[in-house]
C-alpha cells in the first residue's frame, strides 16, 4: 500500500510457538502474556501437521474470534512465528476467511516458546478476547518505501502529458492510476494486468475494506458517462503493444520492476 489514510485501523498481534518435543503450542498476545496453550493435537481435518503451523493456525482462529467480539468486520494480524517452515499461502487463506490481512513476522525471540513448556492447557477467555483488537491511527501520506511510485509517475504523464488535459481530469487520472497499481495484495505485473484492473467490479473488491479508496471510485464511477470508462480507452490505446512511443514503451518496461505479489511471503525480525 503506498497512500494511508489518515483513518483508525484495527490490528492484532500475536505470537505463536509450537514444540514438537513436548506436543504443545502457545499463543501469546503482543507483550508476551499467555492466552492459550497446551497439547498440538490434529488440525481440524484429522491431518497431522507441523508444530508451527497449528500453532499459527490456533493464532489466526483466536484473532477471527476477536475481531467478532470487537464488533469489526475487518482487521490486520501481525503474527510473529519463530520459523519459516509454514505454509504462508495456506495462513493467508485461513486468515482471509476470519476477517484477517495477515502480516507474517518471522521472529526467532519469540515469547510463546517459553509457554509450549508449560503443564497442561489453557483456553482463551472470551470475556477479554476483544481487548486484542488495537485501534492504530495512521498518518495520511505517502508511505515513505513506496516502491510504486515510478511505475505511477509513468503512468500518469502517459496521458496527463497530452495536450489539452485540464487539471481536474489529471487529478481524476492520478486517482485512477492509484486505484489500479496500488491495489492490493501487489502492483500489476504487467500492461495486461494494469487494463484488466481497469474495471469497476475489480476495483471495488479490491478496495472494500478503505473509505479513501471507496471515495474516489464513487467519483470516477459517476454519471451516465463516468469518467473512468474514458480513461480505460485511453490507457488501453496508450498502452497498446504495437505503439512505439517513448513513454508507451517506458511505461511498459517499469512494469517487470513491480513488487512480487505479498501472499505466501513473510519477513523476518532480526535476533534482539
Amino acid at each position: 500500500m503506498t497512500i494511508q489514510n489518515d483513518v483508525p485501523a484495527r490490528e492484532i498481534t500475536l505470537a505463536v510457538a509450537g514444540d514438537i518435543v513436548t506436543g504443545t503450542f502457545a499463543v501469546t498476545d503482543r507483550y508476551g502474556r499467555p492466552l492459550c496453550y497446551g497439547p498440538l493435537g490434529r488440525d481440524a481435518g484429522g491431518e497431522r501437521v507441523t508444530p508451527a503451523l497449528t500453532a499459527a493456525l490456533h493464532g489466526i482462529r483466536l484473532a477471527a474470534r476477536a475481531r467478532t467480539a470487537a464488533g469489526v468486520a475487518h482487521a490486520t494480524l501481525h503474527l510473529r512465528v519463530s520459523s519459516r517452515q509454514v505454509d504462508a499461502r495456506r495462513l493467508t487463506e485461513a486468515a482471509t476467511a476470519g476477517g484477517l490481512d495477515l502480516d507474517l513476522v518471522v521472529e526467532p525471540d519469540n515469547p510463546a516458546h517459553a509457554w509450549c513448556a508449560i503443564y497442561g492447557r489453557r483456553e482463551w477467555d472470551p470475556a477479554t478476547v476483544a481487548e486484542l483488537v488495537e485501534c492504530v491511527v495512521r498518518p495520511a501520506g505517502p508511505d515513505p518505501c513506496d516502491e510504486n511510485l515510478p511505475l505511477r509517475d509513468a503512468l500518469e504523464r502517459l496521458l496527463c502529458d497530452q495536450p489539452g488535459l485540464d487539471t481536474p481530469d489529471a487529478h481524476a487520472v492520478a486517482a485512477l492510476v492509484h486505484l489500479a497499481v496500488d491495489a492490493p495484495p501487489s502492483p500489476p505485473r504487467d500492461a495486461a494486468e494494469f487494463l484488466l484492473r481497469l474495471d469497476a467490479g475489480w476495483l471495488y473488491t479490491a478496495w472494500q475494506h478503505y473509505d479513501l479508496e471507496l471515495s474516489l471510485l464513487d467519483t470516477l464511477t459517476r454519471g451516465a458517462n463516468p469518467a473512468l470508462s474514458w480513461y480505460e480507452l485511453m490507457f488501453t490505446t496508450a498502452l497498446a503493444p504495437w505503439s512505439g512511443a517513448e513513454a508507451a514503451v517506458h511505461a511498459r518496461g517499469l512494469f517487470s520492476h513491480a513488487a512480487e505479489p505479498l501472499v505466501g511471503m513473510a519477513r523476518t525480525l532480526p535476533r534482539s
